[in-house]
């Protein structure tokens, strides 16, 4: 048991340097673009090269944060209905929310490693003012869907675990367990 706490630790970690490397992405978004009002309306000295990396600096954003935002389900959610059910319910329909995300990173990793191999292996390059290698574009897709694979899984494990401690008729000191009272 103390392997994978260390293991959770150690992947807690990662999450935490992704955030700051996504804050770090985001500060340097939000000045650039800024550098480049200035300069494009006060002295008509546009930079080419802004534009390009807000893109993608956003493509990082989302897939660097991914992981971070599920485990601190600090995601957008309607809760309208959800607020109207009993914690049981909810525990089932987190349980589904998870495995649905973990089909969705399956498909993130699977597809984003393929296409970016491809365009690694052509030596693929962005046909834009900077001429960026297609392959390290898009090599964040799978390398935060991996991330993202294993918070869902994360997610899976302790929604199903409320939900076993949710349940009417179940000791909730064993539930945890898996044993009925």
């Amino acid at each position: 048991m103390n392997l994978l706490k260390g293991m959770e630790t150690i992947f807690d970690s990662f999450l935490k340097l992704l955030k700051l490397i996504t804050c770090l992405v985001l500060v340097f978004i939000t000045l650039s673009v800024c550098i480049e009002v200035v300069l494009r309306y006060f002295f008509n000295k546009p930079q080419v090269w802004v534009i390009e990396l807000s893109e993608y600096g956003l493509l990082y954003l989302t897939f660097l944060a991914a992981a971070w935002v599920l485990k601190a389900e600090a995601h957008i959610a309607v809760d309208l209905v959800t607020d109207r059910l009993s914690q049981t319910a909810r525990s089932f329909l987190s349980i589904i929310h998870y495995i649905l995300i973990l089909g969705v990173s399956t498909v993130l990793i699977w597809y984003g490693a393929r296409v970016t191999w491809s365009y690694f292996s052509k030596g693929t390059y962005n046909p834009t003012i900077l001429e960026v290698p297609t392959a390290a574009i898009l090599v964040v897709i799978p390398f935060g869907g991996f991330f993202l694979f294993v918070q869902s899984f994360r997610g899976i494990i302790s929604s199903v675990l409320k939900y076993k401690r949710s349940r009417p008729g179940v000791d909730k000191k064993n539930a945890s367990r898996g044993r009925e009272g």
